[in-house]
Parts: structure tokens; sequence; C-alpha cells
């Protein structure tokens, strides 16, 4: 009897123990499940940092912010992961991830898709409008249709892709335009023809842009006679 009873003491000493290895234990299943999509949003966050660099996205406050909302957190939360030793410091670490940490990604998702857009308004979109009138006028090497169908390409972005698929299509719309803008220039020239031609597509050249170097390009190029005056 006396050993019994000395064996079931040394259990019942035992017993908070092996219930907070329980608990631990149960919490560390949880965070498991928990932490399931950890590499999707590893790689989201790379991809949403490569897209901002590429883009130039950051120059305002709230950009910046959100950029460092993401950083900091990510940097808190594997540190916090990293040096869970009991169950609630695990499940804290593990509310810092699914609550603060997916919502700082959200934010600069959305944010960065938004800046993304405000691109396409200001730098592709006047691309239709160019390639349109250069198709019209016959510009070697199919300039216009090119300069169409990338400004038509930015605009087609789906908004919901996933942010590995945004920072792919970006980059290859980034090198188009690169690429025919520097055509662009070649064929077109930046000086006062250039500026008459981007000032034709946006439907604000004015006969005073008609300066004796456009005269003669639009001759050559055919043109004088698909342009009319309208009064403003």
């Amino acid at each position: 009897m006396t050993d019994v009873l000395s064996d079931a003491e040394t259990l019942l000493k035992q017993l908070p123990e092996a219930v907070t290895r329980r608990a631990f234990g149960d919490r560390l299943s949880k965070a498991i499940h928990d932490l399931g999509d950890a590499d999707h949003q590893v790689d989201r966050i790379s991809a949403l940092l490569r897209t901002a660099n590429l883009t130039k996205y950051g120059s305002a406050q709230e950009q910046a912010d959100a950029l460092e909302d993401v950083i900091h957190l990510a940097d808190k939360v594997g540190k916090s992961l990293e040096e869970a030793e009991d169950a609630e410091t695990l499940r804290e670490a593990v509310f810092e991830y699914s609550k603060d940490l997916k919502q700082a990604i959200a934010t600069l998702d959305r944010s960065i898709r938004v800046h993304w857009q405000s691109i396409v308004r200001e730098s592709f979109q006047p691309l239709i409008g160019l390639g349109e009138l250069l198709a019209s006028m016959n510009v070697a090497n199919d300039l216009g249709g090119r300069l169409s169908a990338c400004g038509r390409q930015a605009t087609s972005v789906p908004n919901s892709c996933a942010a590995s698929d945004l920072h792919t299509a970006i980059s290859k719309l980034f090198a188009d335009y690169a690429a025919l803008q520097s055509e662009r220039a070649a064929e077109i020239g930046e000086d006062e023809v250039g500026e008459f031609m981007n000032a034709l597509a946006e439907k604000r050249a004015t006969l005073s842009m008609v300066t004796p170097k456009v005269q003669d390009w639009l001759t050559r190029h055919h043109a004088l006679d698909r342009l009319a005056i309208a009064p403003r």
C-alpha cells in the first residue's frame, strides 16, 4: 500500500507538467493547421515587394506605411513563432500571423493594385489612341497596332489574379512599354512631332502645334487629308 501511495503521490506531482505538455501539444496541432498557408503567404509577400519595387510604389506616405507594416509584422511573427516555448506564447504568435500579418498583407495587396491602375491610366491607356492614330497613318512595322495592343493588355490585367501573376504581367508590360517607346521615339521623335502626335491622340492638339516640321512629317505619312479641324 505504501508503494501504491508513493507512486500516486509522484504521479500527482507530475500531473501539472503533463497537462502543460498536453496543452502545448494541442496548441501545436492547431498552430500547424493555422499556419498551413504560410508558404503561400511568404510567396505573396515576396511577389508584392518585387511589384512595389518595379512600380516605384511607396513614395506616398500611406504606401510607405503599408510596406513597413508588412515587413515589420513578418519579422515579428517569424521571431515569435521561432521563440515560442509554451502554449500561450505559441497561441499569441499564431494569432499575430492569422490576424495582424494576414490583414497587413491584404492591405498592401489592395494598395499596390490601386497604384498599378493609376499607372495604367497615366501611361498605358494613352497608347491605345496613339496606336490607332499611327495605324491609320500606316507607320512602319505596325508600330501603331503594337502600341494599341500593349495599352489594351495593360487595361485587361485581371485585378483578382494572384500576386505572383500580377508581378509577371507587369514585368512583361513594362518591358514591352520601354521597347515600344524607344521605337516610337526613333520613328516619330521626342520633339514637336512627338508632342503633336501625343496631343492628337489625347484630343488636345491645336493648330498652333502644327509647325512646319509637324506638317512635313504628316505630309510624308499621307496624313493631312485624314485630319480635320473642329472648334473646341
